[in-house]
């Protein structure tokens, strides 16, 4: 089903929500945004339903004050191809993915589309976002990457060796995701990670130096499946072996080095953390990985040397 209201303006912001079993956090997700764009005719807001067994619809109803459209995925195509499909539907100059269990705090759409008025002509813009848990209260803020709002001239270098994106405090041009092309199938849980990589190998990212979305973290999430089963740091590995591709040949042996060297540390702080919660086989998974990933490192990185040698 699709409910789409009718348009007489140039569309400056598509807001894309996919949404899978997730109705629950929706009203909150969808009325902030609404809150902030429902009154610009310039903005659509699009709710992408993965084939949910719940109802979002209705929430699309109930608190979409007719400026929400929704749209059922006909089958269940999974994160990443709701992801690309959300990013098909968009006609907006500038596109917000936005997960339905996600939110954007006051003042999101006006700081991030001032972002784009940076006179370096910026493909992408990213906020810094704060991790909230099922009720919304605070658990951890992201880090300060430059002082104060304007092009983040070492985004790249940052990217290469992990995500350093939460995805509801990113905003791409959509001509920018046309150029670039689409998410990754082949990466299930590390698509966006490529994503944010591959964009910012293609031009300026600007930084927003405000606390403007919030990331949510809950025991049903992907996130947390991941963890439980260590898929996190093992898709980590694959991934790096493919946004090493963007690297200049002469520094992408050192780059997945360093890369993967993180992700040692991140599998060992995550085991240490899960472990402080006596999450005792989480912890061991987490360590488990960790140890898998620093063995695989002398292979990794004379593959990467050997491929930019042929």
């Amino acid at each position: 089903m699709s409910t789409t209201p009718e348009r007489t303006t140039t569309i400056r912001w598509s807001v894309v929500v996919p949404a899978y079993n997730c109705a629950h956090f929706l009203p909150e997700t969808l009325g902030e945004v609404v809150t902030q764009l429902g009154d610009r005719e310039d903005a659509e807001i699009i709710v992408v339903d993965d084939a949910s067994t719940d109802d979002p619809e209705a929430v699309v109803r109930a608190v979409g004050r007719g400026r929400v459209r929704y749209e059922r995925n006909p089958h269940n195509l999974g994160a990443i191809g709701t992801f690309n499909r959300c990013v098909e539907l968009a006609q907006g100059e500038l596109v917000h993915l936005l997960h339905g269990d996600d939110i954007v705090l006051a003042g999101f759409y006006r700081a991030m589309e001032a972002a784009f008025g940076a006179g370096a002509s910026p493909l992408s813009a990213m906020c810094r976002t704060v991790d909230i848990d099922d009720a919304g209260a605070r658990l951890h803020e992201s880090r300060r990457y430059r002082t104060g709002t304007g092009v983040w001239d070492g985004a790249f270098d940052a990217f290469v060796v992990s995500n350093r994106v939460r995805t509801p405090g990113i905003v791409v041009r959509r001509s920018a995701y046309q150029d670039v092309g689409g998410f990754r199938a082949d990466l299930p849980h590390a698509a966006d990670w490529e994503m944010w990589t591959r964009l910012a190998a293609a031009g300026p990212v600007v930084f927003v130096d405000e606390i403007l979305a919030g990331y949510r973290k809950h025991g049903e999430s992907d996130s947390s499946h991941r963890m439980r089963t260590g898929l996190n740091i093992r898709e980590r590995v694959t991934a790096i072996g493919m946004i090493g591709r963007h690297v200049p040949p002469a520094r992408r042996s050192a780059t997945t080095r360093r890369a993967l060297l993180y992700s040692v540390a991140y599998a060992g702080r995550s085991s240490w953390q899960q472990a402080r919660q006596q999450q005792w086989r989480v912890a061991a998974v987490q360590a488990r990985e960790g140890v898998r990933c620093l063995l695989q490192l002398p292979r990794a990185v004379a593959h990467t040397t050997g491929a930019q040698e042929r």
